[in-house]
């Protein structure tokens, strides 16, 4: 393997590592507080249930609430990940067309 490629290679490593890494810290920290806010979402709905104050009426209602709250977690992570992979592609690709000799 050429110098060149070596490099070429080690480039792309890095421009990779340091995005995704950025982005993980930050989908890391929404993540958390999601998974808690659910979470502490879940206890609330199971000691009313325990206790009797949601009875069999407004189980649905509050289950629905829970289901609403987990599929927007997933939702806004789904889209944290494709804007983090749309700029890996900007990245590779603007490194990539400059190693050619290519200016965008």
């Amino acid at each position: 393997m050429t110098e060149n490629v070596a490099t070429m290679i080690s480039e792309i490593k890095n421009i990779t590592s340091g995005i995704i890494n950025k982005d993980v810290t930050t989908v890391r920290g929404f993540s958390e507080r999601q998974v808690e806010a659910i979470a502490k979402q879940t206890a609330v709905i199971q000691k009313g249930i325990a206790t009797g104050d949601i009875d069999a009426n407004l189980r649905g209602f509050f289950l629905d609430g829970l289901e609403a709250m987990t599929h927007n977690y997933i939702n806004t992570l789904k889209g944290i990940q494709l804007v983090t992979l749309e700029k890996l592609w900007n990245a590779l690709v603007n490194y990539l067309y400059k190693a050619v000799g290519i200016v965008v």
